[in-house]
């Protein structure tokens, strides 16, 4: 039971009624917030594909690590163009595909030394969203070397399962790629 405030020093320290529900409200708000980005997450769909070549880390990432030649090693891209430099987060580049559908990425990321770079796709015809993306090359050592792509996303316009697939497929064709290069 609550009771009523004893004295005038007592009664200026506790919150006036509609600060209680100002405060309940905002906590309230906090927890639903919580709730929304834990089910945000929950629902991203992650994908990550490897392939291993018998090549040098510095000779692969000679050729994927420039942010604006996917073009050079991915046979379903013909041509890009960048707005920035290679080597610089916050440059874009458009992307061409065979068909003349075009995927604007940012990059977010570059590391020469970590032989890694990172990017978001801002406008594709691909079923997805929030797509961040990551690509790496790691040594192993006897003269091979570990190209990594990974993703994640959310889909749009699809099922999850078809969103997967058609990254995975995505990222399948450039790797692939690579190995009939450097294997």
């Amino acid at each position: 039971m609550v009771h009523p405030p004893q004295n005038k020093e007592e009664e200026s320290t506790m919150p006036s009624v509609a600060t209680r529900h100002t405060l309940v409200s905002i906590l309230f708000l906090a927890v639903a917030l919580a709730c929304a980005q834990a089910r945000a997450e929950a629902g991203q769909i992650q994908v990550r594909e490897t392939v291993t070549l018998k090549a040098g880390a510095d000779a692969v990432w000679a050729l994927i690590g420039d942010f604006n030649g996917l073009y050079r090693w991915h046979p379903a891209v013909v041509n890009s163009i960048l707005d920035g430099d290679r080597s610089q987060a916050g440059s874009l580049r458009i992307l061409v595909l065979g068909d003349g559908a075009r995927i604007v990425e940012r990059q977010q990321s570059h590391d020469d030394g970590q032989r890694s770079y990172g990017y978001e796709i801002l406008y594709s015809p691909l079923p997805v969203s929030g797509y961040q993306s990551q690509i790496s090359v790691t040594p192993m050592g006897g003269g091979k070397c570990q190209v990594s792509w990974s993703s994640t996303f959310s889909a749009a316009g699809a099922t999850d399962a078809k969103a997967e697939e058609t990254i995975r497929g995505i990222y399948r064709a450039g790797l692939d790629h690579l190995a009939s290069l450097f294997n």
